[in-house]
Order: structure tokens, then C-alpha cells, then sequence
């Protein structure tokens, strides 16, 4: 007698028997029947179902114990917090893609305080500089060292993170002292030389030899000066004295490359004549010259470059720099002479008024 199909009874196989007698039915359920009992088995102890991702975290000790955060070889969920899968119980901080991440806050206020101290620093220096001109105290001349006629002390007077800008600058300048001397002695050998193809040699060597004097000074007191008491006053109109007079110096120095004959120097110009008259050191001399003219012209361009990004870096405009020369000429005795004078006369011009 075939049994009832709808028989609830868990110990036999629903399908043992056929009520249709079709036996490929009773093949396919029975088939159907065993993959869902294992698979009903392998589910017995599954994790809920999402993406995983292996952990790099390499173990250890304490990984073993389950104090190292998240174990060698298991699996973090995608969507859990990655601080999280980064730092142990201890605060610590683990390996991520080979190397160690590290705390952008932490180093951000390292930083701060590195420039606070720096900027407290200059600030002590720049008070220290003012109660001394205050109490009528100055240091001693010191420069130029044969016949000292001011003072000059980068690491006393400029503040810190600036020394080596105006270092370089000075630098610059007495490098241009060596290259004018260089220069005179070149326009000298020309001149000895004799060379038939180089016109007004002894007027390129008087040139060249007041060029030791007049650049010399000029050079000092109009842009390195100026530099020099722009970065120790933080101060807009030396900063605009700078850029106008270190822009004439830039060309200076293409113009002494260039070597106008006549004109005091011994440029390529004046190479190329020795060269064509066969004066072979004399061509030589001016082709070093020519040389180190080209190569202050260019360390000259980047180092106004420089001076004017920190110019704007620190937020200086035309107008501070002219109201700052106004007060500078209003304090000086040259200002107050003149206004006094002006206040004279117009009184003596409006004396009627006023009866």
C-alpha cells in the first residue's frame, strides 16, 4: 500500500514513493532533496552575509592574546570605521600598506608651536633693538671694518627665519665688489694688450675704475641697505626701495655682459675684438668676466624673485610703503624744518585775517 504524501514524518524520505509513478520525478526531488540538506548543514554555523577584506594587520604577542587590535589572517567588515581597524586598545597606531600612519594633528601642532617660538624669538630680538635706541645706547660701528661708518650685524638685527635671505643678498653684493676689481683689471689688460680691433680701450678702463667707487657705494646704499633694514624693520617703503633700485642693478649686470666698448666693461663684445685681433689672453680675460656678469645677473634675478614672494607673503601694499614715508619725512628733521617753514608763511600770508 503506497503511503501518504503529505505524511509528516521527518525520519523518511518524503519521496520514496511515487503516487504518479513517474520515476525521473522521483530522481530530480530526491536530488533536490540532498542539496538542500547540505546546504541547510554549511549554513548551520555561517556569518551574516556582506563583503569582507582580510586584515594587515601582521599579529604578535599580543595579537595572540587578543589585546593587538584585529588578528593576522581574520576578517573586518567593509563598512566599519577604518580609524578603528587602524588603532589597537592601547591608542597605538598599526601598519597600513607597509609603513605606519601617522598623527596629522600631532604634527600640526608641532608646527605651530616651532613657529610661535621662532616669531616670540624675533620678537625679543626687535624689543631688545628698540630699548636700546631708546635709551640712547648704540652699538659700536663695525662696518666697513677699515673705516666703520654704521653697524651691521645680520644675526643681531634680522630676525631669524630671514638671516639667510639677507645673507645671500649680502654675499651678492660683495661678490659684485670682486667682479667690478676683476672687471678694471680686465679693461686694464685690454688696454695693454694693443689690439687693433678694440676701440676706446683706455676710456673702457677710466670707466671700469670709477665704476670701483660709484657702483660700490651705490649698490651698498640703494638696495642692500635697504633690504637690510626691510627685513629687520618688517618695513613696506625699504621693501619698494629694494625693488626699484635692484631692478636697475639687474640690468647694470646685463649691460656690463653685453661689454659696450667704451663703456668700462669687458663683456663679450669686447672678447670677440681681442679674439679678431689674435689677442688670445686678453680675449680669455673678458670671456671669465663675461662669465661671472651672467652668472650674478641670474643669481641677482631669483634672489629679487624671492624677496618680492616674501614681500607678499607678509601682506605689504603701495600705500603702506607711501604713508611710512610720510611719516618718515614728517619725523626727520629735514620734514619738520620744512613744515615749520611752510606753517611761517602762510601765517605772514594771512596775517589780515586773523586781526
Amino acid at each position: 500500500m503506497s503511503r501518504n504524501p503529505f505524511d509528516d514524518n521527518d525520519d523518511d524520505d518524503l519521496f520514496a514513493e511515487d503516487p504518479f509513478g513517474d520515476s525521473h520525478t522521483v530522481t530530480a526531488a530526491r536530488q533536490n532533496n540532498n542539496s538542500t540538506r547540505v546546504q541547510v548543514d554549511d549554513d548551520h554555523d555561517a556569518v551574516p552575509l556582506h563583503s569582507v577584506r582580510r586584515s594587515q594587520d601582521g599579529g604578535g604577542f599580543l595579537s595572540g592574546v587578543g589585546l593587538g587590535g584585529i588578528r593576522a589572517g581574520s576578517y573586518t567588515p567593509v563598512g566599519e570605521d577604518a580609524d578603528y581597524a587602524k588603532r589597537d586598545v592601547f591608542g597605538g597606531v598599526t601598519k597600513s600598506g607597509g609603513g605606519y600612519v601617522q598623527d596629522d594633528r600631532e604634527a600640526e601642532l608641532r608646527r605651530r608651536e616651532e613657529a610661535l617660538a621662532a616669531r616670540e624669538q624675533d620678537l625679543r630680538t626687535r624689543e631688545a633693538n628698540v630699548q636700546m635706541l631708546a635709551s640712547g645706547t648704540r652699538p659700536a660701528l663695525n662696518f666697513p671694518p677699515l673705516y666703520p661708518i654704521m653697524y651691521h650685524a645680520i644675526d643681531a638685527e634680522v630676525p631669524t627665519g630671514d638671516r639667510r635671505t639677507v645673507r645671500t643678498l649680502f654675499y651678492l653684493w660683495l661678490a659684485l665688489e670682486a667682479m667690478l676689481v676683476f672687471n678694471c683689471v680686465a679693461c686694464l689688460i685690454v688696454m695693454l694688450s694693443g689690439a687693433a680691433d678694440v676701440s676706446n680701450s683706455g676710456a673702457s678702463f677710466g670707466s671700469s675704475f670709477v665704476y670701483l667707487f660709484t657702483i660700490t657705494a651705490g649698490s651698498f646704499f640703494l638696495w642692500y641697505r635697504p633690504v637690510y633694514n626691510a627685513y629687520m624693520k618688517d618695513s613696506s617703503m625699504f621693501f619698494y626701495f629694494f625693488f626699484i633700485f635692484n631692478g636697475f642693478h639687474i640690468l647694470f649686470d646685463a649691460y656690463m655682459a653685453v661689454g659696450v666698448p667704451g663703456a668700462g666693461s669687458a663683456g663679450i663684445i669686447i672678447m670677440f675684438q681681442c679674439l679678431s685681433s689674435n689677442k688670445k689672453a686678453a680675449g680669455a680675460i673678458c670671456g671669465i668676466s663675461f662669465s661671472f656678469w651672467v652668472l650674478h645677473f641670474l643669481a641677482s634675478l631669483f634672489m629679487y624673485r624671492k624677496v618680492r614672494m616674501h614681500y607678499t607673503a607678509r601682506g605689504h601694499t603701495f600705500s603702506e610703503a607711501k604713508q611710512q614715508a610720510y611719516m618718515g619725512f614728517a619725523q626727520s628733521s629735514a620734514g619738520q624744518t620744512a613744515v615749520t617753514t611752510a606753517a611761517g608763511a602762510y601765517m605772514r600770508s594771512n596775517t589780515g585775517n586773523f586781526v
